[in-house]
C-alpha cells in the first residue's frame, strides 16, 4: 500500500510547485527593487497607479516567496501546502478574469510569452493551467500531509527530486514560445502556426474581403526568414490572388505585407491546408482544387 505522505511523485510535484513560487516571488521582489514590472495586465485590472502597484507587487512577491520556502523546507507541510493551494486558486481566478476581459499585458509571472497587443493578450490558458496545477498540488499535499523530498529514503528522494525539477522546468516555461534564434519563427509547427496567424490578422482579413479571396486554398513558399502565401480569388477564370509576405519582428510578432498578384508562382510553391478560426480545418484534398485556369496545386 502506497503511503501518501512518502509517495515520491506527489512529494516531488509539491516541491516543484514550491520552488516555482520561490522563483516567482523573487522575480517580483527584484522587479520592485529595480522599479520595473509595471504595465502588467494585473496592474491594469486592479487599476493601480505606479506607487500602489509597487507596494502590491512587493507584498505579492513576499507572500509567494514565504509560502514557497515553507513548502520546500517541509516545515508544517499541511499549513504550507494549504497556503500554496489558496495562492493557486487566487491565481486561477485572477488569470481567468484577465483572459475573459481581454486585458492587455503579461501576468507578471516568471516569463512572458510575447509582447501583448489589444487583440492578443499575453496571458494565455496555459497560464491558467499552471495555476490550476499549483492549486491541485497544494491541495493534494495538504490532504496527504506530504513530506519533503529530503526526508525520504535515498531512492525515493532521487525520484522525488527528479519529479520536482521536471515540474519546475515545465511550469517555468509555460509562458515561453520556443522560436528559432535567427528568424524568430515558431520552433514547433512553424508553417501551420504562421498560416493560422496570417488568416487571423486584420490586414489579411481586410484584403481578403475586398478581393473576395478565400482561405480554403493556399500556395506557400519559404524564402529565407520570410514566408510567402498566395490565396486565390474565388472565380475559376480569375487568375488574381492575394499575396501575403509574412516576416517576424525581434520579439516574434507577425509583420505582414499584402498585395494583389496577377498569377501565383506554382513551380516552386506547395499546397497547404488552412486551419484558422475563420475557415476551420481543411484537408489536403480541399487544398488541391483547381487554382486558376486548369492549374492544380502541387501536393
Amino acid at each position: 500500500m502506497i503511503d501518501p505522505q512518502a509517495w515520491p511523485p506527489l512529494c516531488g510535484a509539491v516541491a516543484g510547485c514550491g520552488a516555482l513560487l520561490v522563483l516567482s516571488g523573487a522575480a517580483k521582489l527584484l522587479r520592485t527593487a529595480l522599479g520595473t514590472g509595471g504595465g502588467t495586465a494585473v496592474q491594469k485590472a486592479l487599476r493601480l497607479s505606479d506607487a500602489p502597484w509597487r507596494i502590491f507587487q512587493a507584498a505579492a512577491g513576499t507572500a509567494e516567496l514565504a509560502v514557497g520556502l515553507l513548502v520546500c523546507a517541509g516545515t508544517r507541510p499541511a499549513v504550507a501546502d494549504t497556503a500554496m493551494a489558496c495562492q493557486g486558486m487566487i491565481f486561477v481566478i485572477l488569470l481567468t478574469y484577465l483572459i475573459r476581459a481581454r486585458v492587455p499585458g503579461d501576468c507578471g509571472c516568471v516569463a512572458r510569452r510575447r509582447p501583448a497587443t489589444p487583440d492578443r493578450p499575453a496571458v494565455t490558458r496555459w497560464s491558467v493551467a499552471r495555476a490550476v496545477y499549483v492549486a491541485l498540488a497544494g491541495a493534494g499535499g495538504a490532504l496527504a500531509d506530504a513530506r519533503s523530498p529530503y526526508t525520504l529514503p535515498r531512492l525515493d528522494a532521487a525520484i522525488a527530486w527528479t519529479v520536482g525539477l521536471s515540474t519546475l522546468a515545465l511550469l517555468a516555461v509555460v509562458d515561453l514560445e520556443p522560436r528559432t534564434p535567427r528568424c524568430r519563427r515558431p520552433l514547433l509547427f512553424p508553417t501551420r502556426t504562421t498560416l493560422a496567424e496570417v488568416t487571423a490578422h486584420p490586414v489579411y482579413q481586410a484584403m481578403a474581403a475586398s478581393l473576395g479571396a478565400s482561405g480554403d486554398r493556399v500556395l506557400f513558399r519559404r524564402s529565407g526568414c520570410v514566408d510567402e502565401f498566395w490565396f486565390p480569388a474565388p472565380g475559376r477564370d480569375d487568375q488574381r490572388c492575394l499575396e501575403i509576405i509574412a516576416g517576424r519582428t525581434e520579439y516574434g510578432t507577425l509583420a505582414l505585407r499584402a498585395a494583389v498578384a496577377e498569377l501565383a508562382p506554382i513551380d516552386d510553391a506547395k499546397a497547404l491546408p488552412v486551419r484558422s478560426a475563420s475557415t476551420g480545418s481543411r484537408t489536403t484534398r480541399a487544398a488541391s482544387k483547381p487554382f486558376g485556369r486548369g492549374l492544380r496545386l502541387h501536393e
